[in-house]
């Protein structure tokens, strides 16, 4: 799709049956965090969320987080509970008390997730890709299980997916305040989790790809890529010579062995990273269809937006390779897997594109070989559900491991009345 092209489409969907799809979706995925939300209440479960409680507390009480070792660690989620503590906790409850609202805010980003998810696949191709990469988003049981609790993960995923879908519509369709909005959701992102500095570079430089218009746009490109880099160097120089981030004495995140940071290893990348993301969605034989049906992607390449899925194949890139500078064995069982959240998602974009490709192929078969059968108003309404049927047998199996999930959490948890 040629980079002009796209500034005479909607930023997002216009069509009522694709937000009533998107609300669906929304459904579901809260019906599948919120089941089990308040799971191992007042019994706290996850070594995470007292530790972010507790930071929170020491900075209340004594200024720093210093105590519990989180002084260099990013601020994000220390600074939504000291706000929770701060002005909602009442004066005589223990601050474990906000915790409920804490991971209610969390699931609340995770749903965000979801809809940012639906638009950035949108953009990359049709508006079907971006409701089918939600749903293979929305089912997942690796999503599922840790969607409830009060960790940065949903909001490393939801700032950092966002940024890529603000700086691609800030670019495509020029519009600055796009860019610039996505320069500070990076920045969110980053404050959440530091793994986002990854994908950083990405959101501050896309608008140069306005330089390779048919008709250039040079005073753009040039002016937002300086405005963007200007917004990035103030961060990074109150993150690095303001906020103590240096001084911490290992990556957070990360249990670097002897400190180090190693270059990027392939065979750690695939067997640390990309394996096992890719078998937390599908097993390898239908990663093996999709690749297949890839094949298919030149032959409709009029129909794909080639900036936005090179954007999200180089930031996926960018984060895998990055995460295989730092050696994760050894780490808590899961650990490693919490690092791709953001990852995951971007890999559901592409297992929708290429499953997308399905859908033009339909509409080219009915065209070629039943034009007289199917009326030209009902082609889309016939392919779109066939496609979703296909979409659904392949989701079953995750399906159903996220609503056991969700059933094993409802119960109340007996560790409560033992505690």
């Amino acid at each position: 799709m040629p980079l002009d092209s796209t500034r005479r489409e909607p930023v997002i969907p216009r069509s009522r049956w694709w937000w009533l799809g998107l609300a669906l979706l929304l459904a579901l995925a809260g019906w599948f965090y919120l089941r089990g939300y308040d799971v191992s209440l007042p019994y706290i479960h996850h070594i995470d969320e007292p530790h972010h409680l507790l930071a929170a507390h020491h900075e209340i009480v004594s200024g720093t987080a210093r105590p519990v070792g989180h002084e260099a660690y990013p601020p994000g989620m220390r600074t939504l509970n000291y706000i929770l503590l701060k002005h909602i906790k009442p004066a005589d409850a223990h601050f474990g008390a906000i915790l409920p609202v804490s991971r209610l805010i969390t699931i609340s980003a995770w749903m965000l997730v979801v809809a940012v998810i639906a638009l950035l696949g949108s953009l990359a191709m049709h508006p079907a890709t971006g409701l089918m990469a939600a749903a293979i988003w929305t089912v997942n049981p690796w999503v599922v299980e840790r969607a409830h609790w009060a960790v940065p993960d949903a909001f490393l995923t939801l700032f950092t997916v966002l940024s890529l879908w603000l700086a691609l519509v800030g670019c495509l369709h020029r519009r600055p305040s796009f860019s610039a909005a996505a320069v500070y959701s990076i920045m969110l992102a980053i404050v959440f989790k530091y793994t986002a500095l990854f994908v950083a570079p990405f959101v501050i430089l896309l608008p140069l790809i306005a330089l390779g218009r048919s008709q250039p746009q040079p005073d753009f490109a040039w002016r937002q890529t300086l405005g963007n880099s200007l917004r990035f160097a103030i961060f990074l120089f109150w993150l690095l010579l303001i906020f103590p981030m240096l001084e911490a004495t290992e990556i957070p995140h990360f249990p670097v062995r002897e400190n180090r940071v190693l270059a990027p290893q392939i065979d750690v990348l695939i067997r640390q990273s990309l394996q096992p993301l890719l078998l937390t969605f599908q097993p390898l034989s239908s990663w093996l269809g999709i690749g297949a049906l890839g094949l298919l992607l030149p032959r409709y390449r009029d129909r794909v937006n080639w900036v936005a899925v090179g954007c999200i194949l180089a930031a996926l890139g960018a984060w895998l390779a990055g995460i295989s500078m730092f050696e994760l064995h050894g780490s808590p069982a899961g650990e490693p897997i919490r690092q791709l959240f953001a990852a995951g998602a971007l890999l559901a974009i592409l297992y929708a594109l290429s499953f997308t490709t399905l859908y033009f192929a339909g509409r080219e078969a009915l065209a070629r070989f039943a034009p007289r059968l199917v009326s030209p108003g009902m082609t889309d309404p016939i392919i779109l559900g066939l496609l979703a049927l296909a979409l659904g047998f392949a989701l079953h199996a995750s399906f159903l491991d996220s609503e056991g999930i969700g059933r094993y959490s409802s119960p109340p948890d007996r560790r409560n009345d033992l505690t």
